[in-house]
Order: structure tokens, then sequence, then C-alpha cells
């Protein structure tokens, strides 16, 4: 072979030997594994979210269900828990996207900053930590275990799925009623005593009284609603704690009511005292064992209002014409 035959196969043996370093598998693509390796969703009881703000919420499950342990064992929705249990061992370590500490406070997985913390529990009594992080785009978030630097990009799972807000995690509807059947509404509040029954055509009066003017019907069907369904903002639990103010309540709200097969029930609800702090009441429903917290628009007309809230407004007087 000439010299320069022998120089051109050097060169392609050198250019064959660049391209299968170049497109020979990396060594991290070779290496991916779970996140938290050897974890199972069996062996997961619960988890803790605390949110950037502070806000916290423990999730135990079980083959019972899902519960919150700190609102009384209050039934969550266990196919909800079930599917963030899943998320969490579905990650996978195949989108490194920093080794470094220093980045930690920057993509929102640092141990003092962070958008959610998710403690798992697991069977055995030992937990595992997870940080996540900011979200580069929808459906994805940087995620990282406690006490390793390295940060991942997680497709399996988003911030909505960690939410720490109880109402995401159990039926957010605390007490309902449907209102076609409310025959009837007593309300006790500081105003005095309130009663509204329904005639046979549909209309709202007041039998105790002799108001001054005609019920406002639009008025007494809006308080009539706000009565016969009530969202929780989160559950308290089943203890009945002075601090909810039910020793002496700001209103007791009687609802009966009549479906078309004749059928009649009757439900208590109690509010509590105001939070001025949280614009919260605190509620009991006759039908449930739990104590709840409500927003002060839900309940704010039923505490305050009296008959006299209800009526129509005066007449305006017309003005006589001038000579």
């Amino acid at each position: 072979m000439s010299l320069k035959n022998r120089v051109l196969a050097g060169g392609l043996v050198l250019q064959a030997v660049i391209l299968i370093i170049v497109f020979w598998p990396s060594s991290s693509s070779l290496s991916v594994e779970k996140l938290l390796p050897g974890l199972e969703e069996a062996q997961v009881t619960g988890v803790t979210i605390t949110d950037f703000a502070g806000k916290s919420i423990r999730l135990r499950g079980g083959p019972w269900g899902c519960v919150l342990p700190e609102a009384g064992d209050y039934p969550c929705q266990k196919d909800k828990l079930t599917s963030l249990t899943n998320r969490l061992v579905g990650i996978d370590t195949g989108s490194l996207v920093t080794q470094t500490a220093g980045s930690h406070r920057r993509l929102k997985v640092a141990g003092d900053e962070f958008e959610q913390m998710v403690e798992i529990h697991l069977a055995d009594g030992g937990a595992r930590r997870i940080y996540l992080g900011t979200s580069p785009r929808p459906g994805s978030v940087h995620v990282r275990v406690e006490d390793r630097d390295e940060v991942y990009l997680a497709s399996a799972i988003s911030d909505s799925d960690a939410s720490a807000q109880a109402t995401d995690w159990v039926e957010p509807v605390y007490f309902s009623v449907p209102q076609e059947q409310v025959v009837s509404l007593t309300q006790e509040n500081a105003q005095g005593r309130l009663r509204l029954e329904k005639d046979d055509s549909g209309v709202w009066t007041l039998p105790e009284e002799s108001p001054v003017r005609p019920l406002d019907q639009t008025k007494v069907q809006s308080l009539v609603r706000k009565a016969a369904s009530l969202r929780m903002v989160r559950p308290l639990g089943t203890e009945a704690l002075a601090s909810y103010g039910l020793q002496n309540p700001g209103a007791v709200v009687t609802l009966r009511t009549l479906d078309g097969d004749g059928n009649s029930g009757e439900y208590i609800l109690l509010i509590g005292a105001e939070d001025g702090q949280e614009e919260r009441y605190v509620v009991k429903s006759s039908e449930s064992l739990y104590y709840v917290l409500v927003a002060d628009s839900s309940v704010s007309d039923l505490v305050e209002k009296g008959s006299g809230d209800l009526l129509e407004p005066p007449p305006t007087a017309t003005p006589e014409p001038q000579a």
C-alpha cells in the first residue's frame, strides 16, 4: 500500500473513532433509574404536603380509604392520594438539570425555599422528602430529593398534583339539600327569629309576622339557596372546641324539606362566631359529625339578616307637580 493510501486509510479510521465517541450513548442515558429507587406504591402510607406559604396538609391512606388525621380523620378522596403516590414513585432521573447546590434556590427546590415539599410516609415508619420547584413548561416541574444536590426535570408530576389546600383532597360541599324541596326555613340570630314558609304555589311567606311590605321573593330565594348548600374551606374535626363559638351560636338555621314522594326531612345548621382574621365561620350540620370552616360570604346573610332585610323596598315618592 502506498504512503498516500495509508494516510487516507488512517484518516478514515480516525473519523470512525470520532463518530463512535460522539454518538456512543452517554453514561447518564444508560443509568436512568427511579428518583427514589426501591420505593413502591404499596410501601407509602401517606404524605404531608407543605407549600411555599407554610400551609400544610397531611393525608393518610390505607385499605379503609384516605383521611385527614389532623381533622379528626375527615375522609378524603383515595383515588387522588393513589394518583399522587404513583406519580411520586414514577419520577426518574432521565432529565438531569444540575448537580450544584447553588442552583437550588433559583429552581425553588432548596430546603428553605420551595414551591412544595412532599414528605412521603412509609410503612416501616421511615420517610422520604422531595422538593418540587419551578415549572419551566406545563406538565413538568423541577424536583430534588432531600440530602442530594442533583435536580431533575420531571414530567410525571406537576405542582397542581401536590396541593396543600384541603378542598383539593376532599368533597368541598359540606351540606346540601335540593333547594326546590325546601318548604320551610327558620333562622334565629341577633336580629331575632325569622320563619319562612313556601306555599303550594311556590310563593314564600312570613306566617308569624305581618310585614309592612311584601316579601321580595328573589331575596328570599337567595337566602334559601345559601342555607341549602354550603361549601367548606377546610374540615376542622369532630371535637367541639370552645373557640368555635357554638355555645352561643351566631345563628341557628332549621330547614324542612318535602320531596315528590311526600318524604319530609329536617336539618339544623349551627353557625359559630366569625373569625375576624380569616373572615371564616365555624359551621356544624346535624347531618355530619364534623365541624368545618366556611367562607364569610357563604353564611353572613344567615347570621346578619332579619325579616326586614327580605322585604321589597318602599315605593319611591313621586314629587308633586309645581303650580
